[in-house]
């Protein structure tokens, strides 16, 4: 059974319960001559999901084109492909609470690390929208965090 005939029988499935009555044949072909029309690709659970990959890969390309170093762009496909690998998800899907969550996940970094790790998902995110690829910023909620402060060292007396 290919791909498509697998989506046909879930989606036959899935409406057979919610309406008993329907004539199953009419519809089945019905769907057919729709799904027909589409290119449709399997995401398997636990892979980073092929939309947000593309959406990477984009932002990387328009990135490049805005002229930043070979190295920048290596930290941000690295924090952004770390990002993906932990979410799973569709870039449209992505809400503020998984951005919180992957910053969050571990709980030895410093405040700095968390700071830069916000800032290029920032942007990611901020260009997405801008671009219209989605419709809202899940980070345009969050607050970089609050520099650590530490105590000047006092002078010591010498007698």
């Amino acid at each position: 059974m290919n791909l498509g005939e697998q989506i046909l029988s879930d989606l036959m499935a899935t409406i057979k319960d919610l309406y008993p009555n329907i004539e199953v044949e009419s519809t089945k072909n019905k769907l057919s001559t729709v799904l027909s029309e589409y290119y449709i690709q399997r995401v398997e659970l636990g892979e980073v999901h092929p939309d947000l990959e593309d959406k990477i890969q984009l932002f990387i390309s328009a990135k490049k084109l805005e002229g930043l170093s070979s190295i920048t762009l290596d930290k941000y496909l690295m924090e952004i492909s770390m990002f993906a690998d932990i979410v799973k998800k569709k870039a449209e899907d992505i809400a503020t609470s998984d951005v919180r969550m992957y910053l969050s996940q571990d709980g030895t970094l410093k405040m700095k690390t968390n700071r830069k790790k916000l800032s290029v998902l920032k942007s990611f995110f901020n260009w997405l929208a801008s671009e219209e690829y989605i419709k809202r910023d899940p980070t345009t909620k969050l607050k970089a965090p609050k520099d650590e402060f530490r105590l000047p060292k006092s002078l010591s007396i010498k007698n």
